[in-house]
């Protein structure tokens, strides 16, 4: 079986959860749950058995790639789980590579949200926020966190989806053969 189809199936189902993110702030657990019941279909189709593995370790890699950024709140369920679910596509490396690349890419679209307090004065701006917990760090060697203000521009729900959708395909189309 031809690779395409694999890849371009997880494309439809991160661009899909990321759609759903952007629009309801929510990744509904049934398109992740398709999406890893055709992962596993289409690699048991296209390697057998080690297929079923390699979806297998993928899945358990995705998961274990953003669970403690769950359990500290930084990011949703539903992103540790559609991490999950591409896992199944792209095996155990890929889903690894993907997941760094989506989360250098989250980074960046977190950084351009602080940067925006700036620009729409209509929004509380962290900057303030963040230099208190900077001089506490340096004067008491002790961090210490503030959690952001109501109406703070970093305090809104960020849509990581769409960071994943976009560091996976970034992957898909590194990994795609040209020839």
């Amino acid at each position: 079986m031809d690779n395409s189809i694999v890849l371009v199936s997880c494309a439809v189902l991160i661009w899909t959860t990321a759609v759903q993110d952007l629009l309801h702030r929510k990744i509904p657990n049934y398109i992740v749950m398709a999406g890893a019941i055709v992962g596993f279909l289409l690699q048991g189709w296209a390697a057998g058995a080690g297929g079923v593995l390699a979806a297998t370790y993928g899945l358990v890699v995705g998961l274990a790639i953003l669970l403690p950024g769950y359990l500290m709140g930084f990011t949703g369920a539903g992103d540790a789980k559609l991490m999950a679910a591409i896992g199944t596509f792209l095996g155990p490396v890929g889903v690894l590579q993907a997941a760094l690349i989506s989360i250098f890419g989250g980074g960046i679209i977190a950084i351009g949200f602080a940067l925006s307090a700036l620009v729409h004065r209509q929004s509380i701006s962290p900057w303030g926020r963040y230099a208190l917990m900077m001089r506490t760090l340096v004067i008491t060697g002790r961090p210490l966190y503030i959690p952001p203000a109501e109406g703070e521009v970093m305090g809104k729900k960020f849509p990581f989806a769409v960071s994943i959708a976009l560091g996976t395909t970034a992957w898909i189309v590194w990994q795609w053969p040209l020839a």
